[in-house]
């Protein structure tokens, strides 16, 4: 099954990615856990859409919604082909840190910063576009965070802080990913405000708990 794990800069999703996948290997499960982008090596072809995806700012792109939007979904096609699919055809469990939804949650903050666009008829737009993005995951896991508490965290990792325009578009991003909540019965709000990386971890298990093929695939390893 494909687990992905969402959410702002700064919510924990290299951390609880990280963490599921050190749990389910210790269940006997083969786990392939696959970095974002910028920390992984791509394809030759991923790599060159990566290179027109990248415009220095990664929160301003080219300024154009359209193009960040097929870039961003040829860019996940690649990286489903590439590193998703064999692993899931051979039974693998694959974890996604930043999949589908990051496109989605992107692209509809663009939109709805700089469009006033109604979010239903973009969400059903992103999906359209999605639909050549490959599948999404059976279970997105949204790790919730107030929005500036999830920026201070990034900035205090990054070791400098954000501009006031990418702070503004951040804020876009949450509550894009509000939207898409309420939209898509596969991506979960899990609360992490104030919890430590286990207490989080542990509230993302309790999540993926309700999802039945998970539930089964646990119960077959044990």
């Amino acid at each position: 099954m494909l687990i992905g794990l969402e959410g702002l800069p700064g919510a924990g999703k290299s951390t609880q990615s990280s963490l599921l996948a050190d749990f389910l290997t210790g269940e006997g499960l083969t786990v392939n856990y696959l970095p974002d982008n910028l920390t992984r090596d791509a394809d030759p072809l991923g790599r060159a859409l990566l290179a027109l995806f990248d415009s220095g700012d990664p929160f301003s792109r080219h300024e154009h919604v359209v193009t960040d939007t097929l870039l961003g979904a040829a860019i996940r096609a690649d990286t489903f082909a590439t590193d998703i699919a064999g692993h899931l055809a051979e039974g693998s469990t694959v974890i996604e840190d930043r999949g589908i939804h990051t496109l989605y949650s992107y692209s509809l903050a663009r939109l709805l910063q700089h469009h006033h666009v109604v979010p239903t008829d973009a969400i059903t737009w992103l999906h359209t576009v999605g639909s050549f993005a490959g599948p999404a995951a059976v279970r997105s896991v949204w790790l919730y965070l107030p929005a500036d508490d999830a920026i201070a965290r990034a900035e205090l990792r990054q070791g400098h802080p954000y501009t006031a325009e990418q702070r503004a578009f951040l804020r876009f991003v949450h509550d894009a990913y509000a939207e898409l909540a309420q939209s898509d019965p596969n991506l979960h709000r899990v609360d992490v405000t104030g919890l430590d990386a286990q207490q989080a971890h542990h509230a993302v298990l309790a999540d993926l708990a309700t999802v039945p093929t998970f539930a089964a695939k646990l119960a077959t390893a044990a």
